[in-house]
Formats: C-alpha cells, sequence, structure tokens
C-alpha cells in the first residue's frame, strides 16, 4: 500500500461541497460523531445496521406512522419516533468499475459487459441468467491479463469526479443531520468485488506480485473516491473484511490488515472517521490484537453465533480502548426469537459493554421479514438502558 497515505493519483478539487458543513448541534449525526470521538463524555449510540425497507415500512405502520416507501425518510422518521442515530451506507465501486452491457455485442444467449479502459476494452461475457459476481465464473477477474485491465481502469476513477461528486452531496443533502453517512467497502484485497473468493487464493498463489499491483490501484482508485466524500461531509471512510470461514489467518495478516491500517492513518491524517465492517469469524483477530492494530474508529459487528464466533465481552475487552466496538445482536434470533429473547438478548450485550466505547446494533444489516415488534424490542430495550 501508499506508505505516504497520500494518492498518487493527487487530490480531488475542493469546490466548497454544499454537505461539508460540521453537524447541527444535538441533532442524530453529532450524536454519534460526539459519542465516537468521546464515549466516555456523552450518551451511548443506538444504531440498527441497515434495515430493510420492508422492516422500516412495516415499523412506522406498526406504530401508525406515515411511511413514504423512501428508506431513507422511512428510517429518519422512524429514528426520531424510537430516539436512536441512524447511519446510512453508500457505495462507490461503481464509479471505479463503470460497466455497460453492450446490447450489440450480446446474443440471445449471452450478455457482453464492457468497460473502456486505457489498455483496451475489458469484456465480460455472461449467460444471460447470471449477474456479474453471482457465481465464483462471473466476475470479470478470471486470468492474469484480466489484472491489467483492472489496474488500468482503476488508473481512470479520475474522469468520474463530476459523477461521485454530484451523487455524493445528494446524499448528504437528503440525509442531512438526521444520520451518519459511511462510504460503501471498496476493499482492496477483494479487488473491489471484481474477483471471486476462490480466484483469488488462485490468483494470490500463482502470480501474488501481479495481485498486489491490483490492490494498490484498487486502494489509490478508493483514496480519490475518498477524498471527494470528505469534502461532501460524508462521516466514516469504510472498509470491510472476511473472518475465518472465508480467509486464513496468514492471508488476513499479508493482505487485509496493511491495507487497513492505511486507509485509518489517511483518514485520521485529515481530520476524518475510519469505519471497520467485519461480520464474521473474528474471534481470534481480537485475541491476536489484528483488529486493535488497525486503529478503527468505530468496528463492527462483533458477531455471535452462528454466523460468528464471538462473545461480546471477551472481544470488547480484547480490543483498544479507543475503538467503539458496534454490534452485535444476532439476525436471526432478531427475526425468528420472541420478543422475550430478543430483549434478554439487548439486555445482555448492554450490560457486556457497559463503561466500555460501544454502538449498540444488530450483527449486520437486519434481515427482510424481522416482525417489528421484536425490532422495537431491541432498540428500546437498548435505549432504555443507556439513556
Amino acid at each position: 500500500m501508499n506508505e505516504a497515505h497520500v494518492s498518487r493519483m493527487g487530490t480531488a478539487q475542493d469546490r466548497g461541497a454544499g454537505g461539508a458543513e460540521p453537524p447541527k448541534p444535538g441533532s442524530a449525526r453529532a450524536r454519534f460523531i460526539d459519542y465516537v470521538r468521546a464515549p466516555a463524555s456523552n450518551r451511548p449510540v443506538v444504531s440498527p445496521f441497515l434495515p430493510k425497507p420492508d422492516v422500516l415500512a412495516a415499523t412506522l405502520r406498526h406504530l401508525s406512522l406515515p411511511v413514504t416507501d423512501d428508506p431513507i425518510a422511512d428510517e429518519i422518521e422512524l429514528a426520531r419516533a424510537v430516539d436512536y442515530e441512524p447511519m446510512f451506507m453508500v457505495g462507490c465501486t461503481q464509479f471505479i468499475f463503470p460497466w455497460v452491457q453492450d446490447e450489440a455485442g450480446s446474443d440471445a444467449d449471452t450478455k457482453l459487459h464492457t468497460l473502456e479502459t486505457s489498455a483496451g476494452t475489458w469484456t465480460c461475457r455472461l449467460p444471460r441468467d447470471l449477474t456479474m459476481g453471482s457465481t465464483e465464473a462471473s466476475f470479470p477477474v478470471q486470468s492474469e491479463a484480466d489484472h491489467h485491465y483492472l489496474q488500468a481502469a482503476c488508473a481512470g476513477v479520475v474522469n468520474q469526479e463530476d459523477a461521485i461528486r454530484d451523487h455524493f452531496r445528494k446524499w448528504r443533502r437528503q440525509v442531512g443531520d438526521e444520520g451518519v453517512i459511511v462510504i460503501g467497502h471498496v476493499n482492496p484485497w477483494w479487488l473491489a468485488h471484481q474477483i471471486g473468493q476462490a480466484t483469488w487464493f488462485l490468483h494470490w498463489h500463482d502470480f501474488e506480485a501481479t495481485y498486489r499491483r491490483s490492490m494498490d490501484a484498487t486502494y489509490e482508485a478508493s483514496l480519490f473516491i475518498f477524498d471527494i466524500a470528505l469534502q461532501e461531509g460524508f462521516d466514516f471512510m469504510s472498509a470491510s473484511g472476511l473472518g475465518l470461514e472465508m480467509t486464513s489467518p496468514d492471508m488476513y495478516a499479508a493482505m487485509d490488515v496493511p491495507c487497513l491500517r492505511d486507509y485509518a492513518r489517511w483518514t485520521h491524517d485529515r481530520g476524518g472517521l475510519f469505519w471497520y465492517h467485519n461480520c464474521g469469524r473474528t474471534a481470534r483477530f481480537f485475541e491476536n490484537g489484528d483488529l486493535s492494530s488497525v486503529e478503527a474508529d468505530v468496528l463492527e459487528t462483533v458477531a455471535p453465533p452462528p454466523a460468528g464466533d464471538n462473545e461480546l465481552a471477551d472481544a470488547r475487552s480484547q480490543l483498544r480502548a479507543e475503538t467503539c466496538s458496534k454490534g452485535n445482536l444476532d439476525l436471526g434470533l432478531l427475526r425468528d426469537g420472541t420478543i422475550e429473547q430478543v430483549t434478554a438478548a439487548t439486555a445482555s450485550g448492554v450490560e457486556a459493554t457497559r463503561g466500555s466505547a460501544h454502538i449498540h446494533s444488530t450483527a449486520d444489516a437486519v434481515l427482510p421479514g424481522t416482525p417489528p415488534e421484536n425490532f422495537l424490542a431491541a432498540l428500546q430495550m437498548a435505549r432504555s438502558m443507556t439513556a
């Protein structure tokens, strides 16, 4: 990665971003940021992770509140009613890899996707019943030659500045101070989701130097986007990673940790906050200090079994005090358990982290079909115990 923590692509021009004003004191956005920066001096944050639109709508109806069918507006309405601090996540990899479907080059059985780069036209032809990234063979990076196209595509992100800035600015204006905005994950070790898991193991083994160049190119492209996000008032830069269900300790240490540290330092050098998401089996990474070494400001989701392998109190005790942990209510329990079970699990999480920097949340995105009674039980219990 870039040891100087400065993008070799340069810095996007600061155009006096319309959404970059500091948050209004007392707003949900301010409460969230204030807690992360000084947890001992502020009320703990309650913030479910990306509840699905059907859950938001059902919960609003349960409370006899209006439903707009705009998930952003609906969550803002619900957060005000229940007194929690929402977070919103905005993706950005589409600006690095703006694939288009070439109808002229497609046929009855296949779709041709193309991406223009300085190295030529990168192509990905798939059966019509597959979407890009839906199977191992449907990711665009399949050969060493594809890495060269990927690296060229990353360099081309500078041509997307106006589109990136407009997209981010619209998001900041829509959310306002009603919640924090976290930039979606680029993940250089996964080449911004342009390669499948099994393929990346093989490519790392067969041509590691090429793979590292692709990681570096993805990282540089993401810094260009992060710079715009900070200018446009986004609150957290972020990355995500895999647990031991999908990687090995050695690969995690070689691929993920150095880049995560660079991301955090780059963000902190600019006065920003860094958010790390890992919803897998991460207990070993807590125990061996990998996660503390990242120096993230927020670390989620401390996933419990069966999705993860973490016990919240243990994980929290092994994490550096300056990092806010976030999580870790089990999604299956939240959807399928009784109100009493949900309430007890939430209360247990509050007690397990009392006195530590912790944001009360779920172990990943709230599942579709989660009953509003259960969702409200978790939010209300967490808030009542931290008010």
